[in-house]
């Protein structure tokens, strides 16, 4: 920019040098399309390499040729390529998941339609750092070991751990849709907070523990001081409680700043309870309420406030999420009788043996002690309590033991269940040699072990495209972007493969796709072909596109079959080559002819049918490649013609290396000129142009991409007042000419013998 010179001094300016360098664009980019195990169906995904195909689409399938075509592509020296997943009526395999008033809250659905989305293992826990709200979801695919899981998940969609937040967008197995109503949500009861059980709140609390802060329905948080002694008045722990509770109520009202859910707050003890409970005035999907400790003489720690304190935070959306699936592995106990344990345990009934999850069997003591309490429930309660804490003390960093849970049924039976779920936990008691209390707790005769059913995505379907069905699954909605229209979302393809796809109205389609796509077509030659003259009849007729951006290949290979233990496996060529193509142009640029003895297909072991010289011979002629063995070269690839390149045809683009090399320049220069549009269309544009573009062509010169001695021979880059005259500017057209010397490959090599006649002088 021209500085505007104000005042006395030196001005730097910047001038640009015209300079803009054109970048080739890639050469041997390869597209497939076609069926697969399992991945998204109609979308193009990226691979740089095979083990990216297997992890998204399965690996080989003796069904799926396109699997092992994309392997061909790789080990033939094939960098990047796209596959596109095509299947015929496919449904998406789902999980419908409920609360605890079996109402459906929450349904996984897998990513990838069809039967492949069948078996992905769903568990859910509150193993959480607030499991009074929150919950685990855990995804697990038994096919390939892929495991995903989300932590601290929420049902409040304003939560920052919003469960279909956290998943959606980033699981590559499944995706979640919230299955509740507006009027549902609005319904929910008003998120609460608990404290832990306290003793004497007066001696708890002093001049260094009396403040926390409390946040209602994610509002920002006030403030809360207890005054001592003031707030903590009465004659008993009781009334003291009650006490605070009003202060706190009172508190946290008092700094509502118009905020409903501060307004109607309420704090109160629970009858027949020492806790502290905290009411949202507010219901609905975001009510909460949240304890931060104090920045100053915290008490929330010393009152058990808080899920961090030992207390419990249930929101409202805690009623909407998912129960645990699947259920632990559990052993329920034969009913016991009223008396059962009036003087048990005691010194010779202390004692059993319990493995969990193939762990143990490991001694689980219960002391000798009597169990406590005025009825048969409140004594199984205490024996409960007593078994979980001493189970989870053996191995507590094992999740089996860490977890474990032991609860009380109907207040008449004892209910033992792991820390794990899914089909691999389990559960076993037996007596130990002595003092065993196993018989006497009924977890021997009459016991039942319930082992867990994994809740697994079901009602995923798909049908494989048939014969009838391969023209309306390749050539599908373009406007929908399926079949080979899934390419559209892909910025730039060279080589599109259909392997094993040889109907007509398929390849006439893809065809005229790869011209508009600047892209070559590989075509495999129709597997009826059995022989040359079947081949001859083939390509004269209208089978196949006559297209000079298409080339097919005859005959199909044999290849080593690694689902058979390497057994020959008959397959389509396309795949290999079109890792062909890529090593050639890596190795050679892309004006070299990939074929010939260094062209040798890697991977191939035989040709369905061997070619001689003379059958070689006619099919040349009309544009067929044929594929060759040849004593210690192996399988190469010997034909370099297009679909337009037999003889009587005359096309300038008969040789796939001249049709590559136009359409890589095209593309370049397409890409490599967007910045001419809107620029002034004048001379000083025109010399940028001739400038920019010559640069381009002369650096393929240099690589031997033309013919000719010199540059002028080789190529031309014209703008100019010959090229864009008046007319043109006044219509806003700038008109560039760039011609090239492509070079032909040595299809045949004449040498000639001839017999010298001696030394005879005339």
């Amino acid at each position: 920019m021209t500085a505007q010179l104000s005042y006395p001094g030196v001005y730097l300016e910047e001038l640009p040098s015209g300079v803009r360098t054109i970048t080739g664009v890639a050469t041997s980019v390869a597209a497939f399309a076609g069926s697969a195990p399992r991945g998204p169906i109609n979308k193009a995904v990226h691979l740089f390499s095979f083990a990216d195909y297997e992890r998204r689409f399965g690996g080989l399938a003796l069904d799926s040729e396109m699997g092992y075509a994309v392997r061909q592509f790789f080990q033939n020296g094939g960098t990047e390529a796209y596959a596109v997943r095509i299947v015929k009526d496919a449904t998406a395999a789902e999980k419908i998941l409920l609360n605890a008033s079996a109402a459906n809250v929450l349904k996984a659905t897998a990513l990838d339609a069809g039967s492949s989305g069948n078996g992905i293992e769903v568990r859910v826990d509150y193993l959480t750092s607030n499991p009074g709200s929150t919950f685990n979801l855990t995804f697990a695919r038994v096919s390939d070991g892929r495991t995903e899981r989300y932590e601290n998940l929420s049902m409040n969609s304003a939560d920052a751990r919003y469960a279909l937040d956290q998943v959606n967008g980033v699981s590559q197995l499944v995706k979640l849709t919230r299955l509740v109503n507006q009027a549902t949500l609005d319904g929910l009861a008003a998120g609460t907070s608990s404290s832990a059980t306290l003793a004497d709140v007066a001696t708890l609390l002093d001049a260094n523990h009396n403040e926390f802060r409390v946040s209602v329905n994610g509002l920002p948080p006030v403030k809360v001081v207890i005054a001592l002694p003031a707030d903590i008045g009465g004659g008993t722990p009781t009334q003291r409680l009650d006490a605070i509770c009003a202060a706190i109520q009172a508190k946290v009202q008092a700094q509502a700043n118009s905020q409903l859910a501060y307004q109607s707050f309420a704090c109160a003890r629970p009858a027949g309870t020492q806790t502290i409970q905290m009411k949202s005035g507010v219901g609905g999907e975001f009510s909460s309420v949240r304890v931060l400790p104090g920045q100053k003489n915290n008490a929330s720690a010393v009152l058990g406030l808080g899920s961090e304190a030992g207390g419990t935070e249930i929101d409202a959306v805690a009623a909407i999420r998912p129960v645990p699936v699947p259920d632990p592995a559990m052993l329920k106990s034969d009913t016991f009788g009223a008396t059962d344990l009036d003087a048990l345990p005691d010194a010779t009934h202390t004692s059993f043996r319990l493995s969990l999850d193939g762990n143990g069997p490991d001694v689980v003591n219960i002391g000798d002690t009597a169990a406590a309490g005025a009825n048969l429930a409140a004594k199984l309660a205490d024996v409960a309590a007593r078994i979980q804490s001493a189970v989870r003390a053996l191995k507590p960093s094992n999740p089996a033991y860490k977890y474990f849970t032991c609860s009380v049924d109907g207040g008449t039976k004892l209910v033992l269940a792991t820390g794990t779920q899914g089909a691999g936990a389990s559960i076993a008691v037996t007596a130990p040699p002595l003092n065993s209390i196993a018989d006497q707790l009924h977890l021997l005769a009459g016991s039942t072990t319930v082992l867990p059913v994994n809740a697994t995505l079901q009602g995923g379907n798909e049908m494989p495209y048939g014969a009838a069905d391969v023209y309306p699954a390749f050539i599908a909605d373009r406007a929908a972007r399926t079949g080979i229209y899934a390419l559209e979302e892909v910025d730039l393809f060279n080589i599109l493969c259909l392997p094993g796809v040889t109907d007509t109205g398929v390849l006439m389609d893809a065809a005229a796709y790869c011209e508009e796509r600047r892209a070559f077509f590989v075509i495999d030659a129709p597997p009826s072909v059995a022989s040359p003259e079947d081949m001859v009849a083939a390509v004269s007729g209208t089978a196949l596109p006559k297209s000079d951006h298409a080339a097919v290949y005859y005959p199909w290979v044999y290849i080593a079959d690694p689902l058979k233990n390497g057994k020959l496996r008959l397959t389509p060529p396309s795949g290999t080559i079109a890792g062909l193509y890529a090593r050639t142009d890596g190795d050679r640029g892309v004006w070299k002819a990939p074929a010939g003895t260094d062209a040798t297909l890697v991977g191939v072991q035989a040709v369905n049918y061997p070619l001689t010289d003379r059958e070689n011979g006619s099919l040349n002629p009309l544009g067929v490649n044929c594929l060759r063995t040849f004593p210690v070269y192996g399988a190469v690839s010997w034909g370099a013609r297009t679909l337009r390149g037999a003889d009587q045809m005359t096309s300038e683009y008969k040789y796939i290396p001249v049709r590559r090399l136009a359409l890589f320049l095209e593309e370049s220069l397409y890409r490599g000129t967007q910045w001419v549009v809107f620029e002034p269309n004048d001379e000083p544009l025109w010399a940028q142009i001739r400038l920019n573009l010559g640069a381009f062509m002369n650096s393929l010169f240099r690589q031997g991409a033309f013919q000719g001695k010199t540059a002028r021979e080789a190529y031309l880059v014209k703008c100019d007042r010959e090229t864009t005259t008046q007319d043109d500017i006044n219509r806003g057209v700038v008109n560039i000419l760039v011609a090239f010397a492509p070079l032909k490959p040595a299809e045949f090599v004449v040498i000639k013998i001839q017999q010298l006649a001696g030394q005879i002088q005339v």
